[in-house]
């Protein structure tokens, strides 16, 4: 949620919004006269219209949508993550996730990798988890 109203701050600032205007809009979009007081949902509401708003505007970039991640990466993230916990993977970063990738298949990152790449993917770290005692 602080992410969220770190956002909701800045957006509001490159727009210009003055503090009568900004209270106005949240009142407006939620209901409530302060993003603290908001839900998340509502957050991100209000974060998304305000982004939408200085795009209009120019003052800030589009941000990037990056496709969803297939099943099959989930499953390799589920399963490097379940290795991190169990203390088996020293470093459970994305960082060396994308190292051991890199290693593996040659690839720089999960989306990447073809299918059978990521099948050879989660039958090594299948193999890992159950050598582990």
């Amino acid at each position: 949620m602080a992410r969220h109203l770190a956002a909701i701050h800045v957006l509001s600032g490159k727009i210009g919004l003055s503090d009568d205007d900004y209270r106005a809009l949240l009142l407006q979009l939620t209901g409530q006269r302060s993003a603290k007081a908001c839900s998340e949902a509502q957050q991100r509401q209000v974060r998304e219209h305000l982004q939408r708003l200085a795009e209009k505007l120019g003052v800030a970039t589009p941000r990037p949508v990056r496709p969803a991640a297939s099943p099959m990466e989930r499953k390799v993230w589920a399963l490097w993550n379940a290795l991190g916990r169990k203390g088996v993977i020293q470093n459970p970063s994305a960082q060396a996730l994308r190292a051991w990738v890199k290693r593996q298949t040659g690839m720089d990152d999960l989306k990447f990798c073809n299918w059978a790449q990521l099948s050879q993917l989660i039958e090594a770290l299948k193999q890992w988890e159950w050598r582990q005692p």
